[in-house]
């Protein structure tokens, strides 16, 4: 068998284990450094003999992990879970993507799965040890991608208002994605790929990316299924805010606008200005000043209006998250020993004028739940839960096909209450458990086999059921099926619909999170 594959930009050479072939670091677009900065991605010019892709390719520069969400992660979560708190290699060249599959050159047309990181809109990349793909790829037979882009400051800073080279500036790290996938619509038949039936996937920061390009014109046509993991985006940023961000951070820098002097500029000095404007460290549920995708030529909609009028139409659609994702980001200790005027003071920082109503709401449903309890599943809703079923009910309004599921396998808590927090089910969805020890055990089996096959199933089909979980009806806002994955997978009907009402006259914008 060949380890080399020929790309419309040259030849590479993988490596093969663990039963598949896998490419790493291969480019799709030009080094974004320089005179290129907060600019559209550009073609890779081609080069000459064989391009040694066995390593994974620089992650985009960035604030840590703890500089984003305000606080560490453990120094056993690498060893653990397989995420890392900082990355271990940057730099402006990063538009790089990976393939793993089980064969290049066999001819086949498998399903192609894309998957796009987490980290918010600001940090991570394609390289976490949790993030590889070779057991998805070897035990279901299908293709892997990952893809690394542009991010936070390098990404999302609006210039537009500016100067008209940068009319797209607030946009640029989801035109990296698109790049990244019409490079895969024309080269991944080389790595034994279908081009005419591509799967995005992503979870947390990635399944925000996966509502975006649903939203993106340029982006129709290159992929068909839509898997949304813990994270959606129903508004874009506002070009007036978005400037308004931007020149905070040339003041900062006290720098001008112009082209030369941007790109001059030492990038170690653009993050230092992203963490500044954002106001450091900050918790997740705090919101501020941000580097998001904005309002503009290649995102001319807000994505949760674009669902609702026509961008899911044809594409299958699975939306889902776990049951208490904020307990990831509740990490202070005091959380434990919340009263319940503790309780309504934290949540009036997150929820302001609703938060009294929500309290009320919840404590009417659980009279008995201690009040940690039922901040975390407050808080869990409002990030979370509660965005996901809007997401699902404007997609299936409009006529789309959407699945909605809910990820309920957990670890108990200092309270001894098993909840299931963020990031969770993918170690369970990329069959890679191995990387992630510390949810290891007997139920790691059929999770796998209800969560991966799911996505595999959607992939090849456009339907996530399979012989494996129950019958799993397209979701509706009657009924409201839902797949509740646990060890034994359950098929409810508006599960925790008391606790959904609660919100019903909240408006879309005073709930979820905002990168």
């Amino acid at each position: 068998m060949n380890d080399v594959v020929s790309t419309t930009n040259g030849r590479i050479r993988g490596v093969h284990g663990g039963g598949v072939w896998s490419f790493k670091g291969i480019p799709y677009g030009a080094d974004t450094g320089g005179v290129r900065r907060f600019c559209p991605p550009q073609p890779v010019e081609p080069w000459l003999g064989v391009r040694d892709c066995s390593i994974f390719g620089p992650s985009c520069p960035q604030m840590t992990v703890a500089q984003f969400t305000g606080q560490e992660m453990p120094a056993t979560a690498e060893q653990m879970m397989g995420v890392w708190n900082h990355e271990r290699h940057t730099g402006e060249d990063c538009l790089a993507l990976n393939v793993w599959t089980l064969s290049p050159d066999d001819g086949a047309r498998r399903a192609v799965l894309v998957w796009l990181h987490g980290g918010g809109m600001n940090t991570g990349s394609a390289s976490w040890p949790l993030y590889d793909f070779t057991n998805l790829a070897h035990h279901n037979d299908v293709v892997v991608v990952s893809v690394n882009h542009r991010l936070g400051i390098l990404g999302f800073l609006d210039l537009s208002s500016r100067h008209e080279i940068y009319a797209d500036s607030g946009n640029v790290g989801m035109l990296d994605i698109v790049a990244a996938l019409a490079w895969i619509r024309d080269n991944i038949t080389a790595f034994g790929g279908d081009a005419g039936n591509v799967t995005v996937f992503g979870e947390s920061g990635g399944g925000t990316k996966v509502n975006l390009l649903l939203a993106m014109p340029a982006a129709r046509d290159l992929f068909h299924h839509a898997f949304v993991m813990s994270g959606t985006s129903h508004f874009a940023e506002e070009p007036d805010v978005a400037s308004d961000t931007a020149a905070r951070a040339l003041a900062w820098l006290e720098c001008t606008d112009d082209r030369g002097e941007l790109g001059d500029l030492a990038v170690e000095q653009l993050i230092a200005a992203e963490i500044t404007v954002r106001g450091g460290p900050r918790p997740v549920t705090r919101r501020g000043p941000r580097f998001a995708p904005t309002l503009g030529p290649s995102l001319t909609e807000h994505p949760i209006d674009a669902v609702r009028a026509h961008s899911c139409r044809e594409v299958e659609l699975v939306v889902g998250c776990t049951t208490h994702e904020m307990l990831s980001f509740v990490g202070s200790p005091d959380l434990w020993t919340l009263d319940e005027r503790g309780i309504r003071a934290h949540l009036h920082d997150v929820l302001g004028t609703n938060a009294e109503r929500v309290v009320d709401g919840y404590r009417g449903i659980h009279p008995t739940e201690s009040p940690s309890s039922l901040y975390i599943a407050i808080v869990s809703d409002w990030a979370m839960r509660v965005p996901h079923i809007r997401l699902a009910e404007a997609a299936s309004s409009a006529g789309g096909m959407v699945s909605m599921y809910l990820f309920a396998w957990g670890m108990p808590g200092p309270d001894d209450v098993v909840r299931s927090g963020h990031g969770m089910d993918m170690p369970f969805c990329f069959d890679n458990v191995e990387r992630a020890p510390v949810i290891d055990g007997p139920h790691a089996a059929p999770l796998t086999n209800a969560m991966s096959r799911a996505l595999v199933a959607l992939a090849r089909t456009g339907d996530p059921h399979h012989d494996g979980v129950p019958e799993w009806p397209r979701y509706d806002v009657e009924e409201r099926p839902t797949m509740r994955l646990d060890v034994q997978p359950v098929l409810e009907r508006d599960p925790l619909g008391e606790e959904r009402r609660v919100w019903d006259d909240i408006d879309d914008r005073e709930i979820g999170l905002r990168a």
